[in-house]
């Protein structure tokens, strides 16, 4: 059979959404692939699949968000989808199906699972569709003709036909009742539930069937799902009165209703997920024994002692590895006892009601753990209460809710020195993979016991090697590495204890200028006088560690459950180490000053990690250095977006240029008779979907990424083969074009030379152009400012100062540099009319200029009256909206040919 279909595939990992997409493929099955949300979106709403099969965890777009996305879209809101994820909790499950999806299915999956729910969610929406069509012809007849009424009913029925012969080929148990809970239909697998007929239990409710409690939970659910007009899942265990079979069901149940949204029944579909979730259970067993094992290495590498490694494995088996209770037994003097030397878990006071005797003629000396010590191997028991071995300790066993144990032989020097005995809580826990992964703990545990051993010479150097592993040389802070592990404990400490934690990420503000100036010797005394400040601010508990370079991490645990009280605290604390900072420095004899800038990150929840905490906390430090320095501020989601957003904003702008998007609009600039002298460019963004993209959004973030430079040498070359294409008309060959220069544009060594070679390829008289300086721009190095506008004022190039008047105005640069003109900033000539002193700084600017024989252009004129005033101060060139906003090219040439009518300059003479 070939299936159709068009299937929409979302995993951000390429080998998944590969091996998904082929195996659809391979059943006939249309398919297209998305990378991430936000191509699946786009993908689905340009062009809406039948079903979409969706990851949950992907960077950037989740799944969930992806899903809402979908079902907010008017084309895609009726697409069921499919999740296909790790994650298996409950609440993952309810919070999919409140948004709307229709399924959930656990990684890994099995392949005939996937391709059934696929098929059946497929042939549902397609029977839904096709029943929708059938009712609005249905309709239809019905106001045409009686004749035409018969052959809806007709086709009503063959529907109904169909829709049995569907249900009844459903491997789930499906089922449909009204509000009331009536049954109105089912298929054959729920008939087994039952033990009845179809026509036996339509017309009928649960309380004919079922324990009134059961009953009672079943129309509680038919209520919710009425009531949330959505789907509704839950998990319950059925009992199948055909062969007694008990298996654990996922049940959705999903409003049915009418055309006029008034709800017409609760549709019921139940699959059963027993081994499903056996297999799951066995797989998160693995994993948390793989955890475990992990861990475990982790303690063997930061242990210093036995004592130390032994609580910590116990530990890790019990937090990671899933396990009930674990100990550590050693032998005693006698080696005729096993005396607990660690434990950790439920049931651990336990052990001092146990008669630990390896003597085998003690009627206790035969239980599970004397067995594995004296026979050298481990011992597995998978029925710890019903093993005739613990008889002597069953009570215990019970109390405890120990159900398997397993005893491995800890070795020292190849000699059986104790054991490692770890509970669970469940029988047969200890399948053959548990069994490899205890034993390869155990062999870990002997490799750390032998080190323990050695020599104290040995020890010391293993000590040096782990401190030059995990600690800075420097100032013997916790390196990158430590850090890592000092958060991930931290955060998971935290959540287990409901207290609040703060990761603080610290950066010296001008520090390189130090290390340029001192050298770096004086620069690690810095950093050195910090650490040991930094350490004077914390409590025992918490950490402060050197991240690289001038960047620190603390970390602060268990503070208040009350997450204001908690922020509050870390703001004082942060403040005071902040001052700490700042205090002077006496480095080799050099006084010196430094501050620093913070990020702070709250923290509770286990979820979060530790890359994604210092993420967090570098963003915070990024914002509070933005925000002047010497600061401190707490990490905001928003601050995530709206770097992420600048993110893709840079990456769209370093395609702008490429693809065309950049284009020039002209604002004129006329004479005091309105003719038309030339314009000031300005450049603007059309983004292929964001439409014109302000310059106060682009400009600054191409100035921070370096791309003002080839986006400035655009607008040259562009200005100038505008001023090429004019040259021959009798209108427009003699304007000038007023051009911008970014600080970081004109600051380029061989800045001087690439106008030049930019006028020389255009053959164009070098006059015709003028370069726009603001004030900051030229004081930033006026030196080699004089140098490059005096190279270019030679050749013939034009200056404007712009902005005038709102920097350090002087005389004395005024009289150094080659300045043409002055350009009076459009903030004083807005309030001329208004501000007595705007008005003297305005009649001080025009004064100074004609002083120096500059000219000086006014812009931002946008009144009558300020024109006025500007002509009696003897300022004769504007610029402003009263004569013309930014406009494009086309735009700006017909302004300039009807500027050029003889009727319209004797009306403005």
């Amino acid at each position: 059979m070939i299936n159709t279909g068009k299937i929409l595939v979302v995993d951000d990992t390429s080998a998944s959404l590969k091996l998904l997409s082929d195996l659809l493929k391979a059943e006939g099955y249309e398919v297209r692939s998305a990378i991430n949300g936000e191509l699946a979106v786009n993908f689905a709403t340009a062009n809406p699949p039948d079903l979409v099969l969706l990851d949950i965890l992907m960077p950037g777009m989740g799944g969930f968000e992806v899903c809402r996305r979908l079902k907010a879209h008017p084309d895609t809101r009726n697409v069921p989808i499919i999740f296909i994820s790790a994650l298996s909790e409950p609440d993952e499950k309810v919070q999919g199906f409140e948004l709307g999806a229709v399924d959930f299915v656990t990684k890994p999956y099995q392949r005939e699972e996937l391709l059934a729910r696929v098929r059946t969610h497929l042939e549902i929406d397609r029977l839904r569709n096709h029943l929708e069509e059938l009712v609005e012809e249905r309709s239809h007849q019905l106001l045409e003709s009686e004749k035409k009424l018969r052959a809806s009913l007709n086709d009503l029925v063959a529907a109904h036909s169909l829709m049995h012969t569907l249900l009844h080929t459903i491997p789930d148990l499906v089922w449909l009742k009204d509000p009331q809970g009536v049954y109105i239909t089912c298929n054959r697998q729920f008939e087994r539930l039952y033990g009845a007929k179809e026509a036996d239990i339509v017309g009928k409710t649960d309380y004919d069937f079922a324990a009134r409690e059961l009953a009672d939970f079943f129309r509680e659910n038919d209520r919710k799902a009425l009531a949330a007009g959505r789907v509704c899942a839950n998990e319950e265990w059925l009992t199948f009165a055909e062969n007694g079979y008990s298996g654990l069901f996922e049940t959705l149940k999903t409003p049915v209703l009418n055309q006029d949204g008034q709800p017409i029944g609760v549709l019921g579909i139940a699959r059963d997920v027993t081994a499903r979730k056996a297999a799951e259970a066995k797989v998160q067993r693995h994993m948390q024994l793989y955890a475990a094992l992990s861990q475990c290495n982790k303690a063997i590498v930061h242990s210093a002692d036995e004592a130390e490694l032994f609580l910590e494995i116990c530990r890790a088996a019990v937090e990671f590895g899933g396990m009930k209770m674990a100990w550590v037994g050693l032998f005693g003097a006698d080696r005729r006892v096993i005396r607990p030397v660690a434990s950790f878990g439920e049931g651990a006071d336990e052990l001092a009601t146990i008669d630990m005797s390896m003597s085998a003629d003690s009627a206790f000396g035969h239980s599970p753990t004397s067995i594995a010590i004296r026979e050298q191997r481990p011992y597995w028991c998978q029925d710890f209460i019903n093993d005739p071995l613990t008889v002597p300790w069953r009570k215990q066993g019970l109390r405890a809710g120990w159900a398997a144990s397993a005893s491995l032989p800890l070795r020292r020097n190849d000699s059986v020195v104790g054991a490692f005995v770890l509970y669970a809580d469940e029988v047969n826990a200890f399948d053959d993979a548990a069994r490899d992964l205890l034993v390869e703990m155990s062999m870990d545990i002997n490799l750390a016991l032998e080190n323990f051993s050695r020599a104290l010479a040995q020890k010391q150097a293993e000590a040096e090697i782990e401190r030059l592993a995990f600690y800075d040389p420097l100032t013997n802070l916790p390196n990158r590495r430590l850090l890592y592990d000092r958060l991930q404990q931290a955060i998971v400490t935290n959540a287990r204890h409901d207290k609040h934690g703060a990761a603080l990420f610290i950066d010296l503000d001008n520090f390189k200028t130090l290390n340029d100036t001192k050298g770096h010797t004086i620069g690690d005394l810095l950093l050195i006088e910090v650490a040991q400040r930094l350490r004077d601010c914390v409590r025992e508990g918490d950490t402060v560690a050197r991240l690289g370079g001038d960047e620190f991490v603390m970390i602060l645990n268990s503070l208040s459950s009350d997450e204001t009280r908690a922020s509050a605290h870390t703001k004082t604390l942060a403040g005071k180490i902040l001052s700490a900072i700042d205090q002077p420095y006496s480095l080799q004899g050099y006084d010196h000053h430094c501050s620093a800038s913070m990020g702070i990150c709250m923290f509770r929840n286990q979820h979060i990690t530790a890359e994604e905490l210092l993420k967090y906390t570098d963003t915070a430090l990024y914002q509070a250095k933005r925000g002047g320095r010497n600061k401190l501020l707490f990490y905001d989601p928003v601050m995530q977006a709206a770097l992420e957003t600048r993110a893709v904003l840079e990456c769209d702008l370093r395609c702008a240029l490429a693809e065309q998007q950049l284009v020039l609009y002209y604002q004129m600039q006329v004479n005091q008779t309105g003719l038309i002298i030339g314009a000031e460019v300005l450049i603007r963004w059309q983004h292929p979907q964001r439409g014109l993209v302000s310059p106060l959004e682009f400009i600054p973030l191409a100035e921070d990424t370096g791309l003002i430079l080839p986006i400035g040498k655009w607008v040259m070359d562009s200005a100038c083969a505008q001023l090429k294409a004019w040259e021959h008309d009798p209108v427009k060959s003699k304007l000038q074009l007023a051009v911008n220069v970014s600080a970081m544009q004109f600051h380029q060594e061989d800045f001087a030379e690439q106008v030049r070679r930019t006028l020389a390829r255009y053959d164009l008289s070098p006059n015709r152009l003028k370069l726009e300086l603001t004030e900051s721009l030229v004081l930033d190095d006026i030196e080699d400012a004089i140098v490059k506008m005096q190279q270019l004022r030679d050749f013939g190039v034009r200056f404007s100062m712009d902005d005038f008047g709102t920097g350090y105005s002087s005389l004395y640069y005024l009289t150094k540099l080659p300045i043409d003109q002055l350009k009076i900033d459009q903030s004083f000539v807005r309030n001329i009319t208004l501000s007595q002193s705007d008005a003297v700084i305005v009649q001080t600017i025009i004064g100074m200029a004609e002083s120096l024989g500059i000219e000086s252009i006014a812009e931002g004129v946008e009144t009558e009256e300020q024109l006025r005033f500007l002509e009696l101060q003897g300022c004769h060139l504007y610029q402003g909206y009263f004569f013309g906003r930014p406009v494009p090219l086309a735009d700006f040439e017909a302004q300039c040919d009807y500027s050029a009518q003889p009727d319209l300059q004797a009306k403005e003479s």
